[in-house]
């Protein structure tokens, strides 16, 4: 039964996103980027509770901090009893974004999404099932389609669904500006060859939190 699952935008050979990884251990679910390294992950666990936050291994290499302290981000989710499904977390990647980047050294597989129109951005929904023996297989329509699903050991299943969406050029530009601010203020400077990350909130009309993946520059 698989429990982990790598993603990424564009293809192995050409330009190219981050590897993205989710994976699930018992109850519990996590997403981390490449990027990351050992340092950053989600956390969805079996509870309700989730987290964007650093890890262990990086609050050990600190010395000073408290593990209570690595918590970038929390929220509450409600898992569902029946039929329907709820949506935890939104992985986003602008097509502007994608770049010629070293070929992963591995070659353990990965679901390569590609294809897609001109100045789309692609989006990776992760949902909870209820739970239920047989993997979930959601009708696919023009604009989604199921990438794929990882069990939980009581049955749930978290499922991504991949749909595209239209973030304008002036979107883009402002969140790239408010990451780089942040880096800033954390004492780091963000170089052209750098991918970063955004953790963003739930839209108002409802949805999920999430992480948009962009460049330190425009291409």
């Amino acid at each position: 039964m698989r429990t982990e699952a790598r993603f990424a935008l564009g293809s192995r050979a050409g330009p190219r996103s981050t590897n993205w990884k989710a994976w699930v251990a018992g109850n519990e679910a996590y997403i981390a980027s490449r990027m990351f390294g050992s340092d950053m992950k989600v956390s969805l666990h079996s509870s309700g509770q989730c987290q964007w936050s650093a890890t262990d291994t990086w609050v050990r290499r600190q010395g000073n901090l408290r593990n209570a302290e690595r918590h970038v981000h929390r929220w509450q989710v409600t898992y569902p009893t029946g039929n329907e499904a709820v949506l935890l977390f939104r992985v986003e990647v602008p097509g502007t974004e994608l770049r010629s980047l070293l070929a992963p050294t591995d070659h353990k597989k990965v679901w390569w999404v590609s294809g897609f129109p001109q100045g789309a951005t692609v989006r990776f929904l992760f949902y909870m099932t209820r739970p239920t023996d047989a993997e979930p297989a959601p009708t696919p329509s023009e604009h989604r389609r199921h990438l794929f699903s990882l069990r939980l050991r009581d049955t749930r299943w978290v499922v991504c669904i991949v749909e595209l969406i239209s973030l304008s050029a002036s979107d883009l530009e402002n969140a790239r500006s408010e990451v780089i601010a942040q880096v800033t203020a954390a004492g780091h400077v963000a170089e052209s060859q750098h991918r970063l990350c955004l953790f963003i909130q739930p839209p108002p009309e409802g949805g999920a939190h999430g992480l948009l993946e962009l460049c330190a520059t425009e291409a």
